[in-house]
């Protein structure tokens, strides 16, 4: 996995849930959320966050996984791990703490 960058073209907040199922478009087969609890998002979250915010996001393409995570007032790109990469650690285990929010996947 790459290191994280800042994300281009996202917002400078977290998505609301409905923002994060507007990602559901061109090659996106599924856009995944992690549900964090309470401490987390107490540290994450900016004051005036939505009570929905989504923090976490792998938008999951039909040949790949991309994630995304806000942390200090910007979305970060954590990378793409491609669904053909034999040498990848599996994507199951991460995919675990995470639900489907809009479209249909066929990862785990």
């Amino acid at each position: 996995m790459e290191q994280p960058e800042p994300a281009e073209g996202w917002p400078d907040e977290p998505l609301s849930e409905a923002a994060a199922s507007d990602l559901l478009e061109g090659d996106v087969v599924a856009v995944w959320v992690m549900d964090h609890d309470d401490g987390v998002r107490s540290v994450a979250l900016p004051p005036g966050a939505p009570d929905d915010a989504v923090v976490d996001v792998v938008l999951e393409t039909t040949e790949a996984f991309e994630m995304y995570s806000y942390s200090r007032g910007q979305w970060m790109d954590y990378g793409t791990q491609r669904k053909d990469d034999d040498e990848a650690p599996s994507m199951a285990g991460t995919l675990q703490s995470y639900r489907v929010l809009a479209g249909d996947s066929d990862a785990l």
